[in-house]
C-alpha cells in the first residue's frame, strides 16, 4: 500500500514546525521552506500518529528522546566527501601545521576540532592529509570530531563507506594505503587512521564548545543553514574553541560574521583562511 499524502501544511502549522526545528538543531527555515518540512518530516508526521502538522511539535515533545532524534536527522543535510574541496587540506599540511609547529616541542602536539563532521570523511581526511608528518614524528595529534545526527556519528565510528563515498574525493594510493576492503564494493578505514579521531555528539550552537584550545578548527557548510542572529552564535562558539593564533576554516564563499574581531583573513594555497589574534571576544 501506497503511503499517504501528508496533509496540507498551512502557515501557522509552517511557523510552529519551523519552531520546533530551530530549537533542536538551531537551522532557521523561512517562510517558502514549506516544500523542505513537508518532503523531510512527512514520514516522521505519520510515524508519531499525527494527521495535522500542528500536532506535530507536541508529538514530539510526548515522545522523547528518540522521536527528537528523529527530527535531527530527518532535518540534517549529511552532504560530505573525502578530500572535499581539497586545497584546505593541502594549505593545513603545506602552510598552517609548520607554521603552528615553528619553533614548538617535537613532536607539536597539535589540537584540531572537525565541527560538523558528518559521517566521519573530513576527519579521516585530516588524519590521511597529516599522515607523514605523524609518521615522523614531528606531530602528535589531539582530533575531535563532532556532529549533532547520533546516526552520522555512528556511522563515522564504524568508518565504512559504500562504493560511491569512496569515489568521492578518494585516489587509488589513499585507497590502497588507508582502507580494508570489504564485501560489495565497501571499505573500512584502517584502525591506525581512526585510533587518531575522537567522536562526539554535539550541538554548534545550542552552547559553549565542547572544548577548547584548539590550533585549527574546520566548520565547513554548516553556517550556511542558519540566519544571522544563530550564525554569529555559531561563529562565537567557534572562535571560543580557538587558541590565540590557532586558524579557523569555514566553506568556501563562507565569511566570518562581521560582528566579529579579531581575525586576519589569511590565504594558504589559494584557499581563504581566518588567523584569531585577539585574546578575548569582543
Amino acid at each position: 500500500m501506497e503511503p499517504r499524502s501528508p496533509p496540507i501544511l498551512d502557515a501557522a502549522s509552517f511557523r510552529a514546525v519551523a519552531e520546533l526545528v530551530f530549537e533542536h538543531t538551531g537551522i532557521r527555515l523561512a517562510p517558502g521552506k514549506e516544500y523542505f518540512v513537508v518532503s523531510r518530516l512527512g514520514k516522521l508526521l505519520r510515524d508519531t500518529g499525527c494527521s495535522r502538522w500542528e500536532d506535530l511539535p507536541d508529538a514530539i515533545l510526548r515522545a522523547g528522546t528518540r522521536a527528537r532524534e528523529g527530527l535531527v536527522q530527518a532535518v540534517l543535510t549529511l552532504e560530505t566527501s573525502f578530500f572535499r574541496d581539497g586545497r584546505p587540506f593541502q594549505a593545513l599540511h603545506e602552510v598552517l601545521v609548520p607554521e603552528l609547529a615553528r619553533g614548538g616541542p617535537v613532536p607539536y602536539p597539535l589540537r584540531i576540532w572537525s565541527a560538523g563532521c558528518s559521517t566521519g570523511q573530513e576527519p579521516y581526511s585530516i588524519v590521511m592529509c597529516l599522515a607523514d608528518l605523524l609518521d615522523r614524528g614531528r606531530i602528535r595529534l589531539d582530533l575531535l570530531a563532532t556532529d549533532l545526527s547520533p546516526v552520522a556519528l555512528e556511522r563515522a565510528r564504524q568508518g565504512v563507506y559504500d562504493p560511491w563515498e569512496l569515489e568521492r574525493g578518494l585516489d587509488e594510493g589513499h585507497r590502497a594505503r588507508y582502507f580494508e576492503p570489504l564485501d560489495r564494493g565497501r571499505a573500512r578505514i584502517r584502525a591506525d587512521v581512526r585510533r587518531w579521531v575522537r567522536f562526539r555528539r554535539h550541538n554548534l550552537v545550542a552552547g559553549p564548545p565542547p572544548e577548547t584550545g584548539f590550533d585549527v578548527v574546520f566548520c565547513r557548510n554548516v553556517g550556511i543553514y542558519f540566519g544571522p542572529e544563530t550564525l554569529e552564535r555559531l561563529h562565537r562558539n567557534l572562535t571560543a574553541a580557538l587558541r590565540p593564533g590557532g586558524v579557523l576554516v569555514l566553506g568556501a564563499g563562507e565569511t566570518v560574521s562581521p560582528e566579529l574581531t579579531g581575525f586576519r583573513p589569511e590565504y594558504p594555497c589559494r584557499t581563504l583562511v581566518y588567523r584569531y589574534t585577539a585574546e578575548d571576544l569582543p
